[in-house]
């Protein structure tokens, strides 16, 4: 399970970067495999800190949102691909506001 499985980075300058940082909890009898990790966007890195997560233990998964040559509101998805049988793919969000200042 993911806590929580959206965050908003608020406001943002055109060109900064943030990151938030996902914790993914193994509630299973066994080990969770992370299979594959897919972002919406070439805009948004993603690395989780280990693929085998032990039952019982988390592990932070941190996404990086760059805003360069964006603006406005804007939202992606982050596809991470377990080997859980009742939920295989699960989605985080991530959203932000870029401001752009006029020059």
């Amino acid at each position: 399970s993911f806590e929580p499985t959206s965050f908003d980075f608020g406001d943002m300058k055109q060109g900064d970067k943030k990151s938030h940082t996902f914790q993914l909890t193994n509630n299973g009898k066994s080990e969770l495999l992370i299979r594959r990790v897919r972002s919406s966007c070439g805009c948004t890195a993603v690395a989780p800190s280990k693929k085998v997560i032990a039952p019982g233990e988390t592990a932070p998964i941190e996404v990086t949102f760059d805003s360069r040559g964006k603006r406005g509101r804007q939202s992606k998805s982050i596809t991470v691909i377990t080997n859980d049988p009742k939920n295989p793919t699960a989605t985080l969000r991530v959203s932000s506001n870029i401001i752009t200042t006029a020059g």
